[in-house]
């Protein structure tokens, strides 16, 4: 199981995709491929426009979603804790969990996505 987060320092947003497998496609020719992902998010074309966009691959455990919610949430908290944004609305499995962090709900911006 694989979770990519697309980050743009820049603009401070970020994106997640969630995959059972692991994704056979290189990061370049993931980042061209960012229209083939639909997000619901108003600020989403200018994100995949950003020249500055960089991909983060982590290996969730597989079988184990209860671990792997846990460590999703691991990572995604050390980017919301920086102050960036979560384009659209969440989708896909396992959702990360934040409560290790002491986050009981997120700060959702309407039709943008969500921070802490």
């Amino acid at each position: 199981m694989e979770m990519i987060i697309v980050s743009s320092e820049q603009q401070m947003r970020l994106i997640m995709l969630f995959s059972r497998t692991t994704a056979k496609m290189s990061d370049k020719a993931l980042i061209k491929d960012l229209d083939a992902h639909k997000v619901n998010s108003s600020v989403y074309p200018a994100f995949k426009s950003a020249q500055d966009l960089r991909v983060e691959r982590i290996k969730l455990p597989f079988g184990d979603d209860k671990t792997a919610s846990l460590e999703g949430g691991d990572f995604l908290y050390r980017y919301l804790a920086k102050g960036y944004i979560c384009l659209g609305d969440y989708s896909g499995q396992p959702k990360p969990d934040l409560s290790a962090w002491g986050v009981r709900s997120v700060r959702k911006q309407p039709r943008v996505g969500f921070g802490l």
